[in-house]
């Protein structure tokens, strides 16, 4: 992926992520993005003090050497862009001492493992069997989209098995959050079924879901979540690759509605039976 020195696009579409979309809530919006060779990448800052910097799948909380990108700490209203050199997985994360640990990562691209045992949807039984935030998150979700097929289906498909252990169950949580964004402000979902994160900028009242499960982590780690990476996100916070100023305003699609499958929905009924099973 390839920044400048200050707002611009690239020839595709922009596709816009939520940097902590109001401040307290340690998560990217959405989780993740599916975009092609020449889209944007739009981050847009919600709360203050946080940063995008790339990371790699087996070190999610640890800058990368490879092609790296760092916003640099920023806070509301900043914006930061990234060009899409490629279609390989790019993990990003928050730099702010603790941010990352907790929860607070994004993917590009996400690995699909529509079918397998690795998806998303496969693990979500097992990963909440072992984690009350992640079980609560799910109950939340579950309530949140009922009425909303678009987003309890959205990220289903996603490989969560190549994730780290600890990390496997907050991509789980994120993934549950930008479901419940998508259902309580059902205006990004557009006319072709595809998602316009960038609509919550656009002067739109914003409905926040609760951030249930970073809530129930609080409450028995003493704290927004404990993550058990043993990697220090401190050195994230270095000085910024790009820069921008705009005003968090897009009129183009997000791709990640290519996370979402009609056929993820079906199966989805026969996991939350599943689950309400146990």
């Amino acid at each position: 992926m390839s920044s400048s020195g200050s707002y611009s696009s690239g020839s595709g579409a922009t596709h816009t992520v939520w940097v902590a979309p109001t401040q307290g809530v340690l998560r990217y919006v959405p989780f993740a993005v599916n975009a092609s060779v020449g889209d944007t990448i739009k981050f847009v800052w919600g709360a203050n003090v946080h940063t995008v910097t790339k990371s790699s799948a087996l070190d999610i909380c640890n800058k990368t050497a490879d092609a790296p990108f760092a916003s640099g700490s920023q806070n509301k209203t900043f914006v930061f862009t990234q060009v899409v050199n490629d279609t390989n997985p790019t993990f990003f994360y928050c730099g702010t001492p603790n941010h990352c640990e907790k929860g607070m990562f994004g993917i590009i691209n996400p690995p699909n493992a529509y079918g397998s045992s690795g998806s998303a949807m496969n693990m979500i039984s097992s990963v909440a069997s072992m984690n009350p935030s992640t079980q609560t998150a799910y109950s939340y979700a579950t309530n949140a989209t009922s009425n909303c097929t678009t987003a309890s289906s959205w990220g289903m498909s996603m490989n969560i098995s190549q994730l780290p252990s600890w990390a496997q169950s907050y991509a789980v949580e994120n993934m549950f959050y930008t479901q419940s964004v998508i259902a309580m402000n059902k205006e990004v979902i557009t006319t072709s079924g595809s998602l316009d994160f960038g609509m919550l900028g656009n002067g739109m009242p914003v409905a926040y879901p609760d951030d249930v499960a970073g809530k129930a982590r609080a409450s028995t780690d003493g704290g927004y979540g404990s993550g058990s990476s043993s990697s220090s996100s401190s050195a994230a916070a270095s000085s910024p690759s790009s820069t921008g100023g705009a005003s968090p305003q897009t009129n183009s699609k997000s791709g990640a509605g290519a996370l979402s499958s009609p056929r993820v929905a079906v199966a989805l009924v026969a996991v939350v039976a599943a689950w309400f099973a146990l």
